[in-house]
């Protein structure tokens, strides 16, 4: 039996995967302040893309660009200072690590 957490993670990710796809290029928004550093929340958001883009893609993204490239997110977020967010292909999810 699944715990909450592996049912809640899977229907948060049933429910990205029709968004995870290409969308037309817009225009970017002038001059917009990036957000602060987050990894509290932006490391969950970023597996959950990954593991979105696995799934519409049938295989792992080679870069964090392509989560953006296919839609899965609108942009990367900003990493803490000295550190980058990155994939762990083994686990299918996004890891912080030193730069």
């Amino acid at each position: 039996m699944p715990n909450m957490r592996t049912l809640f993670l899977l229907c948060l990710t049933a429910a990205l995967i029709p968004g995870c796809k290409k969308r037309p290029a817009t225009a970017a928004p002038a001059a917009t302040q990036p957000a602060p550093a987050n990894p509290t929340t932006d490391l969950p958001n970023l597996t959950i893309a990954v593991r979105a883009y696995v799934m519409t893609q049938g295989k792992p993204p080679t870069s964090l660009e392509d989560l953006v490239k296919a839609g899965c997110i609108p942009r990367l977020p900003t990493a803490p200072a000295g550190k980058k967010y990155a994939i762990d292909g083994k686990k299918a999810e996004a890891v912080l690590v030193n730069e």
